[in-house]
């Protein structure tokens, strides 16, 4: 008697084999395919969030800034412009551009009041011209340029810079009075932290440590930054 076997053949097992190895190879790629699709997916969502924040956080710093703006011109307003007729050094109170010292408004004399560059022999003619207009005899104006250490660059946080003058002269007292009235007055400020009177009403001679001051200009940075 006959036994008909109906199993596989070894040929048709290894073809079924081969399948099974190429379905798992496809489903291997395609899920680590997913798997790499899924980080990306998620990095670029994280990318997103961090724009969207970074987005936020600069509109909530413009909002302030123009708040801050706004509040500063109303301060300003409220502090410098009026119609008093004397402005806070004793001149005259007006908004004209070719006004000269003491005259000119208090936010003009505010913003002028400090140089903003380091210049030594324009500082001497200026105080020659004061003791020249206050009639001051023999008059005497030593001081140290130090332009070479001296540093006029802007920043964003500039701080006031001293400079040292000796000044000596003579005149009448009233001569002598006026001069420290023009002093006090002046847009640029000096301080005078030494002073030696001698004489009389007639005739009198002085000599004076001043202290001026020039500050850089000052700068805004803006800036930019890479969302990573």
């Amino acid at each position: 008697m006959k036994i008909q076997l109906t199993g596989k053949t070894r040929l048709e097992i290894d073809k079924d084999q081969s399948t099974m190895i190429l379905v798992i190879a496809v489903a291997t790629i395609v899920t680590v395919f997913c798997l790499v699709s899924t980080k990306a997916l998620f990095s670029q969502a994280a990318y997103q969030r961090r724009v969207v924040n970074a987005r936020h956080s600069a509109e909530n710093q413009l909002k302030t800034n123009i708040q801050n703006a706004t509040t500063l011109a109303d301060q300003y307003k409220n502090v410098f412009e009026g119609t008093a007729a004397l402005n806070a050094i004793g001149g005259k109170n007006t908004t004209d551009a070719s006004a000269q010292p003491p005259d000119g408004d208090n936010g003009r004399i505010v913003l002028d009041a400090l140089p903003t560059t380091y210049d030594f022999p324009a500082l001497l003619t200026s105080m020659s011209k004061i003791l020249a207009n206050d009639n001051i005899g023999a008059p005497s104006i030593g001081g140290t340029d130090d332009l070479s250490s001296v540093n006029s660059t802007a920043s964003s946080n500039p701080q006031p810079v001293s400079i040292a003058l000796s000044i000596s002269g003579s005149g009448s007292y009233a001569n002598v009075q006026s001069l420290f009235k023009d002093l006090e007055r002046s847009i640029r400020p000096f301080d005078i932290t030494k002073l030696t009177l001698s004489g009389n009403e007639t005739t009198m001679s002085f000599n004076m440590e001043v202290t001026t001051y020039y500050q850089p200009a000052k700068t805004l940075n803006t800036t930019s930054k890479e969302i990573k």
